[in-house]
């Protein structure tokens, strides 16, 4: 299950997307490039200027690795739409206000990604 993916990466050092990244390509089965983690360093901490979720954006790179162009579209307006309605927001610094850590935001948002994925 990819919530118990995500619990396990939370504490290993990697950042919010890499979590995601990491956690997901082993639950769906997908290569991840080192290169593609490493590139994750430029987006954490919402950019670094607490701009949009460096873990919702690995999970429109997921659900980009997942599906054609036009599932895509309809699957990435979904889950952006169910986690603005779950957090109030998109934003990095709304998101990890909800928490000590990220993990349970990360948690939510694994399941808003299986959920979407599923449907």
């Amino acid at each position: 299950m990819l919530k118990a993916r995500i619990e396990d990466y939370c504490h290993g050092g990697d950042n919010c997307s890499q979590i995601i990244l990491r956690a997901a390509a082993e639950e769906y089965d997908f290569f991840l490039p080192e290169e593609l983690l490493a590139a994750c360093g430029g987006i954490s901490g919402g950019f670094g200027i607490n701009g949009m979720c460096s873990g919702l954006v690995a999970v429109v790179m997921v659900l980009g690795l997942l599906f054609e162009e036009e599932e895509l579209k309809q699957k990435r307006i979904l889950f952006l739409l169910k986690a603005q309605e779950r957090f109030g927001g998109l934003d990095c610094c709304r998101l990890s206000a909800l928490g000590v850590d990220c993990s349970g935001v990360l948690e939510d948002i694994a399941e808003i990604l299986q959920e979407v994925i599923e449907q």
